[in-house]
């Protein structure tokens, strides 16, 4: 009787075997594997923390955990499978000579998967200078990965980047909470990189907030977003940005030009040197609020820098109020005429004073300082827009169009006659 009850005690201990080891590898990065670094020791310690990620990542993945303390380091490589977790209070500081850096990154990865870093700690660039870098000062980049997928970053603090705080190349499904970037130049800059989440997060920076062309499958939610150069600066081909909040003047200065007005809310990115495939379109902006910049809307695909790479197909705006904005829109689609705009349910409000003419945008001269100017599109839609204007003499500009149709557009103070002008728009609603 002993004999029969042994074999399914076994059987039974066997399968639960069985499941931890499947939900172990399911889940790499379980904390079956922990290794903790010390802080407090003195000179860089970047071989102390790599040897901690190549350990762990030899046992299979795990965690490598900062506990609250100060670790100075040069370059690290973080490995497939391994997940950093900064605790609060901890401070990852990078050394201020760019010898001590490799890959141009203080945090680099290759050819990775699931891959993490976590927790409230920070992350310090310390603007560290390389007089061969780009602009002649700019160093390593803070969190560089290529070709790299299923990537988790969450609940930390980028500041002082000597370069671009995450910079993204040939990355997928990576999901972006809660992370504060301070200062350095472009905040979360993806090229070529596809489905990516990004919420609950606060980019305060000296240069493009968000940036990079041939991407697809973003969604950007519940951020807020503040910059010297542009808030979101992109080509991709559908993306969703909802509940956002974007306002200037920037909190940290453009290091090159030293301003600190914020140019764009959005503006697309396309650069022709980078042998841009993809068409962006597919925009849906919801229920965002954006205070004190130059422009809400920019796409020059005939002579805008950097954004004549690929042209842009659909983009919507919905809820949108917008306020102490110098234009609304800057529209010019290139001979094609594929541009399609839809506004709904929105305010956009002028700053006041005069118009600036003629208009600039990076080194790029405008067409005209209007408050809404498009030209070369196939379609521009108003669904109940109120535009509230410092003065009523043209406020919309169209020309080479294919349709405009208005549904209840309303300028203030009130308009006339002289409020539109059209050339060549085939027909109007």
């Amino acid at each position: 009787m002993k004999s029969q009850l042994k074999s399914p005690w076994i059987l039974i201990v066997a399968m639960g075997l069985f499941c931890l080891i499947t939900l172990s590898m399911q889940n790499p990065n379980s904390e079956k594997t922990q290794i903790t670094i010390k802080s407090g020791q003195t000179g860089l310690m970047t071989q102390i923390i790599q040897n901690a990620i190549d350990s762990c990542a030899a046992k299979g993945g795990g965690v490598v955990i900062f506990p609250s303390g100060i670790y100075r380091t040069g370059g690290i490589e973080l490995k497939s499978n391994v997940t950093l977790r900064l605790e609060k209070g901890t401070l990852i500081q990078g050394s201020d000579k760019y010898a001590d850096y490799k890959n141009d990154a203080l945090i680099y990865g290759k050819d990775l998967s699931n891959i993490a870093i976590q927790g409230e700690g920070t992350i310090d660039g310390v603007n560290c200078r390389n007089s061969d870098g780009e602009e002649g000062f700019r160093g390593p980049h803070c969190i560089r990965f290529v070709n790299c997928k299923h990537i988790s970053l969450k609940d930390f603090t980028i500041k002082n980047s000597a370069n671009w705080g995450l910079n993204m190349r040939y990355c997928s499904f990576g999901n972006v909470e809660r992370v504060k970037i301070r200062a350095g130049h472009d905040g979360l800059h993806t090229r070529f990189c596809d489905n990516f989440t990004v919420s609950g997060c606060d980019f305060r920076t000296g240069d493009d907030a968000f940036a990079g062309n041939d991407n697809q499958n973003f969604s950007i939610t519940d951020c807020r977003i503040n910059s010297a150069c542009n808030g979101i600066r992109m080509g991709c081909k559908n993306l969703r940005v909802e509940r956002c909040e974007f306002w200037g003047p920037a909190q940290y200065i453009h290091k090159i030009s030293k301003r600190k007005n914020m140019l764009c809310a959005f503006a697309h990115f396309s650069p022709d040197d980078e042998n841009s495939k993809i068409v962006s379109g597919n925009w849906i902006i919801k229920d965002v609020t954006i205070d004190n910049v130059d422009f809400v809307y920019m796409y020059n695909f005939n002579n805008g820098l950097w954004q004549t790479g690929q042209p842009v197909s659909t983009v919507s705006f919905e809820n949108v109020r917008a306020k102490v904005i110098g234009t609304a829109f800057y529209i010019n689609g290139g001979n094609n005429k594929d541009f399609q705009l839809n506004i709904k349910n929105s305010s956009f409000s002028h700053r006041g004073g005069k118009y600036i003419e003629p208009p600039v945008f990076e080194d790029a001269k405008l067409g005209s300082a209007k408050f809404f100017d498009a030209t070369n599109f196939k379609s521009i839609k108003f669904d109940h827009v109120t535009f509230d204007v410092a003065s009523p003499d043209v406020v919309v500009n169209a020309s080479n169009g294919e349709l405009v149709h208005f549904k209840n557009l309303k300028i203030t103070p009130d308009s006339t006659s002289n409020s539109f002008n059209y050339f060549n728009i085939k027909q109007i609603k």
